[in-house]
């Protein structure tokens, strides 16, 4: 097919517009995170030949083939997507012809083809620039991505099937791991083509498979005897240990290796979808893969593997900036398996070839990493299989003949790297021992490293243990991740950089304030990136979400954060670029923030994350009136937990018998129809499984015979509060917590307990509960204790707080009076009214409200998603028109209050052009222009051809910054000024078109045009 007519279809569908990111062949820069794979794709002598390649935010994403008779052949068409498979990059496959076009996903293998003609193609049309990059395609078809056909999730199945076999032959988990590690790099020297028909001729020695096929043991040991006299290495010698685990292999488990090696699905003994070939996988996706593979041990240290996705971002930001990135030393004081030395040095290897402007010879990447990598882990092992992705990274892209001449002349050997650039062991690798030679001196430019989260036991004392006290600083928590970040200052040159992959919990839970004090002091942070929304996306077995920090060291005489110091803060969200396997940042997740107020309250970072300054500033001020926890301080008023069973402290139980009159409330049983206890839940006490308790105060008993609410710990399904009032006689364990009030206070009580479940509770625990925000659904009471509530006597009308306190007492006794049965339907009519008596009390305004609904019904029922699939909510979904005026009305009501402070007159009127429903990748843009009339005018268009035209405008007149040409689907949120006309653009899906939204980008244009002024 000729260029033009692939032009055609590039140009009809819009990839054509967004050049940057449109790679043709000998087209691809140098700097690219995936110039390599990128070059192989489009290799015209290569197995695969695409004719371009479109990539979204740096990823790799669309594959263009031409169809010619190669492609006809079924086999060879299979052959292809099984190679593009093996990058784990590319998510579709187009195969153009020239009035016609086929769409084939890459992972799901047995997916028909659907077929598209050239005359319906279009910008908006399914396949389009805009359909891929906002993700469309994907809720269309989520089938063609789904995660567990991925080849890294295929080859780790089988590998820890394989692990599990020679576990169960006798090997321990370590030496299992050992041992496949060396198949791995034997199967990559062997698919690379570097150990070959003539090499094994010259040396009489075997194929690997070959040889396992048919149970060659001692030519499997000479075949790694010889290759480790070629190439070195620390994982091609068995050694006396392995050597005997390889001779001792059974012939059932050398069948089962054989299946590994021919791709057999060792759980089912089926074929697998496609077969993954090392001659394509990426190198540091086979670390990531090991990595994840040996997690499993690591979490009882409290390491997380790395996703691939996660390690370039990490690479991406240690090295921005650098004035020249081939002089940084870099160094991972837990490298684990090595996934971001790996990446950090293929990054290098992609800058010096850049400057060279040909590929680095082998010796000369040798040098490289003996110079530039550094590495240090606890586990040996884990620093054998570093040194195993940084070997594959050295060998990459060199060409099999040359290496197999080397080899030859003896001049292909891998530089030892255990015990010199890597060292590992309980001392040797502790990163906190003296004897580790890479903590022990300021020699490393680049810091970069995701430690162990662990947070020990209080019997268990740690190398980080002993560390921060001798250095007299405080851990929260005694976690060891903290212990790192300020070890690695000691080994950091003053003009060095550090990037942590941390939990969040280390710098946003309530109890890492100090922590946060200290690390202002210490460092500049530059940037951090909250990964909270993603935790179950990134790390499904973690409990804690993930945070990037980047930072530089204070100088010595600067002892805290200047006054106008501020520190970028990115708080990206689930959206459905995970399933691509690339992460992304919207510009509206992005604001910076004050380091001093960080200094001050932390609790800022939950707050901004799904909030805004308006949201901190409204928090504020209602907490000025009082708080729940301030009301509970007054006489009469307690907070306490229910009875424990068991106590180790206690010597003398006491007799339950107190309690044996009494009902029961079990936690797991606990139900309410919003703050109506349902009466079914409670049950005779168990004395006879009870007969002692550890110990029941009078002030306990009392509790249990008064009216009072009851909440548990744990959250409902829509994350509210599970809090009920009752004035019913019943006991409960210390899993459920109650609140009672003085005599003559049932109302209050009532009141109270309609309120911790409310929508506005809901709100302010998003805003402010780290773990709510960010961990599980789980509240505290110190929580609770923290959220505004103005007594009714403290009240600014304490004759109208008590006339709606009574107004709602009634309204929800009504309910509790009639039958259980109409309690669910009762409710339900009455809420809304209910949420508004609330509000008054709470004297919110009508912008307040409005805010607190759509975090209600838009954002709190989308928070952490558990998988892609989870997205499908309205926060995700298109807005409504009514959405639209409203953000439309709340952004020019703030411009107006922006215009008025700074003195200026007139209206702003706005022009709100969207795309109609339907079309692939909505966008919306906002227009605003100063007028002289004193009233605002918002408008609303919904026309294709209307989007279509404001872009192209500015396009054309070049108005759109760089980087964002390309990627307008994906970032959004770009502001451009042309004359004294505003302009924003971003996507159209309701998270973007909030009334928070519109507070939030009212400040960022007005920060924009100061900008610009000045």
């Amino acid at each position: 097919m000729k260029a033009g007519s692939l032009d055609n279809w590039l140009d009809a569908w819009g990839y054509l517009q967004d050049a940057d990111s449109l790679h043709r062949p000998g087209k691809v820069p140098g700097d690219h995170p995936y110039a390599r794979e990128i070059d192989d794709l489009l290799d015209p002598k290569g197995d695969i030949q695409a004719r371009a390649v479109f990539d979204v935010d740096g990823v790799p994403t669309v594959c263009f083939l031409s169809n010619n008779a190669r492609l006809q052949k079924h086999a060879i068409l299979d052959g292809i997507r099984e190679r593009i498979w093996n990058q784990n990059l590319i998510s579709i496959v187009l195969i153009i012809d020239k009035g016609s076009a086929s769409a084939l996903p890459v992972s799901a293998r047995l997916a028909q083809p659907v077929d598209l003609s050239r005359q319906h193609a279009g910008a908006l049309t399914p396949f389009s620039s805009a359909d891929v990059q906002s993700g469309t395609v994907f809720n269309d078809r989520p089938e063609w991505f789904a995660a567990e056909n991925r080849v890294d999730q295929v080859l780790l199945r089988s590998l820890k099937a394989m692990v599990d076999i020679l576990q169960k032959q006798g090997l321990s988990k370590t030496d299992a791991q050992l041992l496949m590690a060396q198949v791995m790099f034997v199967s990559y020297l062997e698919h690379r083509g570097i150990i070959g028909d003539q090499y094994r001729a010259d040396h009489e020695v075997g194929q690997l498979n070959a040889l396992v096929e048919c149970k060659d043991l001692p030519g499997i040991v000479k075949l790694l005897r010889q290759l480790k006299q070629d190439f070195n290495g620390d994982l091609l010698e068995p050694g006396e240990r392995l050597d005997r685990f390889w001779k001792g292999l059974t012939t059932a488990t050398l069948d089962s290796l054989h299946g590994f090696l021919k791709h057999d699905d060792l759980q089912s003994g089926q074929k697998s979808f496609w077969q993954y070939n090392f001659r394509f996988i990426p190198v540091e996706l086979i670390s990531g893969i090991y990595e994840s593979f040996l997690s499993e041990d690591k979490k009882e240290v409290g390491a997380f593997y790395t996703p691939r996705h996660l390690a370039m971002l990490a690479v991406d930001l240690a090295f921005e900036g650098s004035a020249d990135p081939l002089s940084e030393r870099v160094y991972d004081g837990a490298c684990g398996s090595g996934i971001l030395l790996t990446t950090a040095f293929r990054r290098l290897v992609g800058y010096a070839q850049g400057r060279k402007g040909k590929a680095l010879s082998f010796s000369e990447r040798v040098e490289l990493l003996e110079r530039s990598m550094f590495g240090s882990d606890l586990n040996l092992s884990a620093c054998r299989v570093t040194a195993f992705s940084l070997y594959l990274s050295v060998l990459e892209g060199l060409a099999p003949a040359d290496l197999a001449t080397l080899a030859a002349q003896g001049k292909a050997k891998l530089p030892k790297l255990v015990g010199k650039n890597l060292r590992g062991g309980e001392v040797a690798g502790d990163f906190f021992d003296k004897a580790n030679p890479h903590a022990r001196h300021p020699t490393c430019t680049i810091f970069l490293s995701n430690p162990p989260w662990v947070e020990p036991p209080k019997k268990i004392t740690l190398t980080s243990d002993t560390w921060a006290k001798a250095e007299r600083v405080d851990l929260p928590r005694r976690n060891t991740a903290a212990a790192f970040v300020f070890r690695a200052k000691h080994c950091l040159v003053p003009s060095g950089k550090v990037c942590f992959i941390l939990p969040v919990s280390l710098l946003a839970a309530p109890s890492s304030k100090n922590f946060v004090r200290d690390l202002l002091d210490r460092y500049r942070v530059e940037k951090l990136i909250n990964f909270g929304d993603v935790r179950k996306l990134l790390f499904s077995s973690a409990r804690q979400p993930t945070l990037v920090m980047v930072a530089t060291p204070r100088s010595p005489d600067q002892l805290a954060p200047a006054r106008d110091e501020q520190i970028d803060y990115w708080t990206p969200k689930a959206d459905v670029s995970l399933a691509f396997g690339r992460l992304t940042i919207h510009g509206a997740d992005r604001s910076r923030i004050r380091a001093q107020s960080i200094a001050y309250s932390n609790e800022l970072l939950t707050t901004l994350f799904w909030g805004n300054s308006h949201d901190a500033s409204m928090i504020s001020q209602l907490r000025m009136k009082g708080t729940l926890g301030a009301l509970l301080r007054n006489d009469g008023w307690s907070s306490m937990k229910g009875f424990h069973v068991k106590d180790s402290s206690v010597e003398a139980p006491a007799s339950s018998e107190p309690l044996a009159g009494m009902k029961f409330l079990d936690a797991n049983s606990f139900s309410s129809v919003g703050s109506i206890l349902a009466p079914e839940v409670l049950t005779p006490f168990p004395a006879a499984k009870w007969p002692t308790v550890a110990r029941i105060p009078a002030t306990l008993l009392q509790a249990f015979s008064v009216p009072r609410i009851v909440l548990t710990d744990g959250m409902s399904t829509d994350r509210r509060v599970c809090a009920a009032y009752s004035s019913e006689r019943f006991c409960f364990t210390s899993s459920i917590g109650t609140i009672t009030a003085p005599a003559g206070e049932d109302g209050l009580l009532r009141f109270m307990a309609f309120y911790l479940q409310s929508d506005l509770a809901r709100y302010f625990l998003l805003m402010t509960a780290y773990q709510v925000a960010f961990e599980r659904e789980r509240v505290s009471l110190s929580d609770l204790k923290s959220l505004p509530f103005v007594a009714p006597d403290k009240h600014r009308d304490p004759k109208l707080a008590r006339a709606i306190i009574k107004k709602l007492t009634v309204l929800l006794g009504a309910i509790e009076s009639r039958s259980s049965v109409l309690h669910e339907s009762m409710y339900q009519a009455k809420q809304q009214e209910a949420e508004g008596l609330l509000a008054d009390y709470f004297e919110l305004t009508s912008k307040q409200r409005a805010r607190i609904e759509e975090i209600s019904t838009l954002v709190i029922d989308s928070v952490q998603p558990g998988t892609i699939s989870d997205l499908n909510t309205a926060l995700h979904r298109r807005p409504t028109g009514q959405d639209v005026q409203n953000y439309g009305s709340a952004l020019s009501s703030e411009l107006k209050e922006w215009q008025q402070a700074s003195g200026g007159v007139g209206s702003i009127d706005s022009d709100l052009v969207f795309n109609v429903s339907g079309a692939r990748g909505p966008i919306g843009v906002v227009r605003m222009t100063p007028d002289l009339s004193t009233q605002s005018r918002v408008d609303t268009i919904e026309s294709d051809s209307a989007v279509l035209a404001l872009v192209e405008e500015l396009r054309n007149n070049d108005l759109l910054p760089a980087g964002w040409g390309e990627s307008l689907y994906v970032m959004g949120d770009v502001i451009v000024r042309r004359g004294n006309t505003i302009y924003l653009v971003k996507p159209f899906i309701s998270r973007f078109w909030m009334t928070g939204s519109a507070q939030r980008d009212a400040e960022r244009i007005v920060r924009y045009t100061r900008a610009l002024e000045h």
